[in-house]
């Protein structure tokens, strides 16, 4: 296909330089049959009775009617100790992060995080023409708190944390978040906490959001809940925060099946506890299996792993593929030497380890 032009006068059609200018990659690598490793879902999904249960529900009337987000709403609100007026429904973290850059930052603004971190941020920063600065770990994967003070500046719109980050899987201290926060709150920049993966050993940061106006909590149904492909998430703050965010949302968002899953999740606490118990298992598992064989690893908070394998972590990737497991990992930067794997039952984590530690043993 050719350029866009305009037909009638040959002139060139408007295109934002800054989306004209992004970077995407876009991956078309067919999953399906692979044990997934690689995207932190979880391997193996939700018990298939209360998947069957739950299809029950979907009605020829239900297919045809826009999504209702109420009832949702409510139970979310109400397990986190909220209001409704503080909660909005995003099409997972994707639409979420897209949302606080498009409603909080400007053109010409700047972004702070650190790095190693979520690649999103990136195209984002670059998609609305702001400047993302980030604070680099440190080798022992720490993060130096006063660089990152130090980097918020006045002319800062936002600061991005994780809790825990991904995909080191640190968190910050309180001492070290309230002061984060305040000194965001003195330049008048919106805070987004990212807790993607808080279900897997770190304490929420939703009480900071009734405190302060201008922080606010990101969550996802994708990772915990297992529900990836229903992009399902949800964005806590301030009643303000969230009117200006629902400005920019479109009108039905998320989609009724989503909608319907997460509902009826969020009523079974004995599943979420045993989604959570399982993956400790398959984490307990793998790390005494590491420790055995005396491989350096960090396994700090989520569902994930981060491994450093004595053979080149490409090919261990490209073995472990042939043998229909994914995993990630790192062509540069600080990880490059390390493989980062999602954690899930022990099962799962056992074929892991055999086809793993068959791969470090074969003939290269």
């Amino acid at each position: 296909m050719g350029s866009l032009r305009m037909k009638s006068e040959g002139a060139e059609m408007y295109r934002d330089k800054y989306i004209a200018s992004t970077y995407r990659i876009k991956d078309h690598t067919d999953r399906r049959g692979y044990l997934r490793l690689d995207m932190n879902e979880n391997p193996e999904g939700l018990p298939e009775d209360f998947v069957r249960e739950t299809v029950k529900k979907i009605t020829p009337e239900f297919l045809a009617s826009y999504p209702q987000k109420d009832n949702l709403l409510g139970l979310i609100a109400g397990r986190e100790g909220v209001d409704v007026q503080n909660v909005t429904l995003t099409n997972g973290s994707d639409e979420g992060m897209r949302l606080v850059f498009e409603t909080f930052t400007h053109t010409g603004g700047r972004v702070l995080t650190v790095t190693p971190t979520f690649e999103m941020y990136q195209v984002y920063a670059s998609m609305f023409g702001v400047e993302l600065d980030t604070v680099p770990f440190k080798e022992d994967f720490t993060i130096e708190t006063e660089e990152l003070l130090g980097a918020i500046k006045e002319d800062t719109n936002l600061v991005v944390l994780l809790n825990p980050n991904s995909p080191i899987g640190t968190e910050f201290t309180e001492e070290e978040f309230e002061r984060i926060v305040a000194k965001a709150e003195a330049v008048s920049a919106v805070v987004l906490v990212d807790e993607a993966y808080y279900p897997f050993g770190v304490e929420s940061k939703v009480a900071y959001c009734r405190k302060h106006p201008h922080v606010m909590v990101m969550r996802t149904f994708s990772k915990w809940c297992s529900l990836a492909a229903l992009r399902v998430g949800y964005l806590i703050g301030s009643e303000e925060c969230i009117h200006l965010i629902e400005n920019a949302q479109s009108t039905y968002n998320v989609n009724s099946v989503g909608i319907l899953f997460a509902e009826e999740l969020l009523k079974r606490e004995d599943i979420l506890d045993m989604l959570r118990q399982s993956m400790e298992e398959g984490r307990n598992y793998l790390v005494s299996k590491l420790e055995s064989a005396g491989y350096s690893y960090y396994a700090a908070k989520g569902n994930y792993i981060l491994i450093k394998p004595k053979k080149a972590p490409q090919l261990i990737a490209e073995g472990l593929k042939e043998e229909h497991i994914l995993i990630k990992t790192y062509r540069k930067g600080m990880l490059a030497g390390w493989l980062r794997i999602t954690l899930g039952s022990r099962k799962i984590m056992e074929r892991f380890w055999e086809g793993f530690f068959r791969m470090e043993e074969r003939d290269s």
